[in-house]
């Protein structure tokens, strides 16, 4: 008759970790109008950075910064940037896409490729099938995913996106009953419910005209200066988000923002 053993409990759990102690990398997205600083803002995140230039040639404002660029033409650039970024893991510290707008038509034309309609670009109302826009939102989230998972081997992920306001329905609410227009990344919206739901914040970025006087001599004189601006803050308009304690209160904006500014308001700092 074999012997009975019996197991020994373990004191602790092992791997288990108080969840002040865990630090990982986030994803981003930051979407708002051209020269809004989205760009320039993706630039204060940690160096060394990849961006992945998606025809948008924004690269003139961050030239002082530590920024590798890769210009992407196709499908096929994107998918060898991320199978180089997985095996290099060590390489770079921030991959920057700018813009998703851009990869959007981008992927449009990829599907459209072998089947334009009238000859129309790829986009345009009436170029795509309703299966083709099926293809493209597929296309988009595989490729999404698969940066944002990035951050699981050490790479802060941003997304740029272009600023797009939805339809204005005629009691002024949408089918959720949330009070429009509702401002959002320019993007199908099925792919920027999926983006906005699989990043940890979104902000908006703005320029506002900020007036202050000036005293010179005895004439006091308004002058205006303008300073950029990101929304992080709860809004019934724009789309924003910040994964933060519940007791960490949120400024509605911060101006002149950078990446350090944005993690120490998650902080509560």
């Amino acid at each position: 008759m074999l012997k009975q053993t019996t197991t020994k409990k373990p004191a602790e759990l092992e791997g288990v970790r108080s969840v002040k102690d865990i630090v990982r990398p986030r994803s981003w997205c930051f979407y708002g109008r051209s020269g809004s600083g989205k760009t320039t803002l993706a630039a204060t995140f940690p160096e060394p950075i990849l961006l992945l230039d998606i025809r948008d040639r924004g690269t003139d404002s961050i030239t002082d910064r530590k920024v590798d660029v890769k210009e992407i033409e196709a499908l096929e650039d994107i998918e060898d940037a991320y199978y180089f970024l997985k095996e290099h893991p060590d390489r770079y510290k921030t991959i920057v896409w700018d813009t998703v707008t851009q990869v959007q038509q981008l992927f449009m034309e990829e599907v459209t490729s072998s089947s334009r309609k009238n000859g129309r670009t790829a986009g345009m109302w009436g170029s795509l099938s309703q299966r083709q826009y099926g293809d493209v939102a597929a296309m988009m989230k595989e490729w999404g995913l698969n940066y944002r998972n990035l951050t699981d081997h050490g790479m802060e992920v941003v997304f740029l996106a272009q600023e797009r306001t939805s339809v204005i329905e005629d009691d002024g609410r949408n089918n959720d009953n949330m009070i429009v227009p509702e401002v959002g990344p320019q993007i199908m919206p099925s792919i920027a419910s999926f983006l906005n739901a699989n990043v940890s914040v979104i902000g908006n970025t703005f320029i506002r005209l900020k007036r202050t006087k000036v005293k010179r001599g005895n004439k006091t004189t308004e002058k205006e200066d303008a300073q950029y601006c990101l929304r992080v803050g709860p809004n019934p308009v724009y789309t924003t988000k910040l994964r933060k304690p519940r007791d960490i209160e949120v400024p509605l904006f911060i101006e002149n923002p950078t990446y350090k500014d944005i993690i120490d308001v998650i902080k509560g700092e």
